[in-house]
């Protein structure tokens, strides 16, 4: 039996011998309360930009087992039955959210981050939800946290979620002036959908004394003309009329400067690039990315630099 069950699409028309609509949003799906906000999230971005949405449970493969031969049962209708009941239950949630035409399930086997990543590649997908969990310091050692996981994997923005997210008003955007922040800022545009606040947040390191109390040089890439570089990046998002954008300058570290002004102007969600590093430098070094989802109240979306929007 294959490993990926077969996928079904929700409605009973004729819909079960035809290909699923490439595109669209690719969801994340387990038995945890964060898994069902992110199923409600995807719901509600997906009937509004009219896009495909695909349900996806990655479930582990089970080890082989000797059958007793005086029963007449097998490994292949063992994991037949399986597949079925897990199946079946993800079909049991999305029809809760009055799902459309081209809302499909999809029940796989394997490690839940890989898994996901693999079905988002099949299906082009063009965003990918996930629900996020909180993990202790082991977990993230030992990187078990498998919404860090798909985003540092991902080819397309990824949408961390912890509580439903429903109507995004305001967005709170990390910007370092590169390729990847203007992706994340874009995709915030595009989740908006043409009206709300979009605040650009760059932020510069505080003024600190050395030896002898001499000043410790600023960040040259911030701090060389922070006006030219956002009138630069806003001319590029080529941001429509209902949307207002906001540039603004925040002093200290970053995550938690960022995480404290989305907190006071009452954002719905925080967006910021990711920009690639090496495996060893994610794991001594962390990124503002990884910060943001281990620490921020509201929803995180991560964009690769190039991502396209969806």
């Amino acid at each position: 039996m294959s490993s990926t069950a077969k996928e079904i699409p929700l409605c009973h028309q004729a819909w079960e011998y035809e290909c699923p609509a490439a595109g669209g949003i690719v969801v994340g799906v387990d038995d945890s309360i964060e898994s069902v906000a992110a199923v409600r999230t995807a719901a509600v971005i997906a009937r509004r930009r009219r896009i495909p949405l695909h349900a996806v449970r990655v479930i582990p493969p089970v080890a082989s087992y000797h059958i007793n031969p005086g029963v007449e049962f097998s490994e292949r209708n063992a994991a037949r039955i399986r597949f079925s009941i897990q199946e079946s239950e993800l079909r049991e949630i999305i029809s809760t959210l009055n799902p459309a035409d081209t809302w499909t399930v999809e029940v796989t086997t394997g490690t839940p981050a890989p898994g996901i990543i693999k079905v988002a590649e099949a299906h082009r997908a063009e965003l990918i939800i996930v629900g996020r969990h909180q993990h202790g310091l082991t977990d993230r050692l030992f990187g078990s946290d498998t919404a860090l996981q798909v985003m540092r994997m991902a080819s397309v923005p990824v949408l961390a979620v912890g509580a439903e997210m429903k109507t995004v008003r305001t967005v709170v955007v990390a910007v370092d002036f590169s390729i990847a922040s203007l992706a994340a800022a874009k995709q915030a545009i595009a989740i908006l959908g043409g009206s709300g606040n979009l605040f650009l947040a760059a932020v510069t390191p505080s003024h600190e004394t050395g030896p002898g109390g001499f000043p410790v040089p600023a960040d040259e890439e911030l701090s060389t003309d922070l006006a030219s570089s956002f009138r630069r990046f806003i001319g590029a998002l080529q941001a429509p009329i209902g949307t207002l954008v906001e540039p603004c300058v925040l002093t200290g570290r970053t995550v938690p400067c960022l995480t404290e002004y989305a907190e006071r102007v009452g954002a719905d969600m925080i967006a910021t690039g990711s920009h690639a590093r090496s495996t060893l430098q994610r794991l001594l070094l962390g990124s503002v990315s990884a910060g943001l989802v281990r620490s921020a109240t509201s929803p995180v979306l991560v964009a690769p630099p190039g991502a396209p929007i969806f």
